[in-house]
């Protein structure tokens, strides 16, 4: 497995680098392009309220917290060539149930990657994710590294673009590469679809620094959790150590308001349709009912 992600990486690299760099990216704005933010800041946090855990409540009740923080910062390579590096820590926590799914799973990652800008729009990118993404013991069983490639390509100048990438990671029990593709369209300066995941929007601008959204948000990782001797039952032996695939599946509308140049705010709240734990190689899933969700992220760039 992890040889053909390995392979998947190489061949779309190969495929970027032959391609040459995008003729246009994505520009919002007819002026000239703004400068290529250096330093990124990005801090979000959310809450999801109590819902039943296995639809009827079986397995208990349970709710979310979830709180990231990521600091990364670019380094010019050549022309609109950067580096992009940095560190990132997420964590997600859950009430106790009497089910066998963990209490958090957290990350802890560097970032690497490489990015070709038109100002400060991402035109391409490669990233790898290397850290460790477990509950409580962060070791080489825990250790994982998550990757992305992607490309912008244009359709119609300054008005339709269509993003194509994949991404995977070891850890992953259900689909370790997966495809990415998004569309972003531009009807006029104050309505724009940017269906890119992992939060795609349709986005209304009544003025330069408010925008008004909605749309959707897919939250979650892969993770590999800790021994459990609590786990009592039929599930003891197998999910002990396990690989767990966490998923939350979200819909809801907000705001993202731009405090200055280089600090905007956004603000959201909906619905969590479903949150997922999937233990694909041991055969187990654990699914929670609807309920309501809040989450403030705050984006700074210098």
């Amino acid at each position: 497995m992890k040889k053909s992600g390995l392979v998947v990486v190489l061949s779309l690299l190969a495929g970027l680098l032959r391609a040459g760099p995008p003729q246009e990216v994505v520009v919002t704005q007819t002026a000239p392009p703004a400068p290529t933010p250096i330093d990124l800041v990005d801090v979000e946090s959310g809450y999801v309220f109590q819902s039943d855990l296995n639809h009827g409540g079986s397995q208990g009740k349970q709710d979310e917290i979830q709180n990231n923080i990521e600091y990364t910062h670019r380094f010019l390579l050549s022309g609109n060539l950067y580096l992009h590096t940095g560190l990132a820590y997420g964590r997600f926590d859950f009430d106790g149930t009497r089910a066998p799914v963990p209490n958090h799973l957290q990350s802890a990652a560097g970032v690497i990657g490489l990015d070709y800008m038109q100002g400060d729009e991402l035109g391409a990118f490669i990233q790898v994710r290397p850290g460790f993404y477990g509950e409580n013991n962060f070791d080489s069983s825990t250790f994982d590294v998550p990757w992305l490639v992607g490309r912008f390509f244009t359709l119609q100048p300054r008005k339709f673009y269509v993003l194509l990438g994949a991404g995977g990671a070891f850890l992953r029990g259900g689909y370790p590469v997966y495809p990415i593709a998004g569309v972003v369209y531009i009807w006029n300066e104050q309505w724009e679809l940017k269906a890119i995941p992992p939060e795609p929007r349709l986005i209304y601008s009544p003025t330069k620094k408010l925008d008004l959204w909605i749309g959707g948000e897919l939250a979650g990782g892969s993770y590999r959790i800790d021994q459990h001797d609590e786990f009592f039952g039929p599930h003891i032996t197998k999910l002990r150590n396990a690989q767990v695939d966490f998923t939350d599946y979200r819909a809801g509308a907000g705001l993202t308001y731009e405090v200055s140049k280089n600090l905007d705010v956004d603000l959201g709240a909906g619905c969590s349709i479903e949150r997922h734990f999937a233990y694909h190689r041991a055969g187990e899933n654990f699914r929670t009912d609807p309920s309501p969700y809040v989450r403030i992220e705050i984006k700074a760039h210098f």
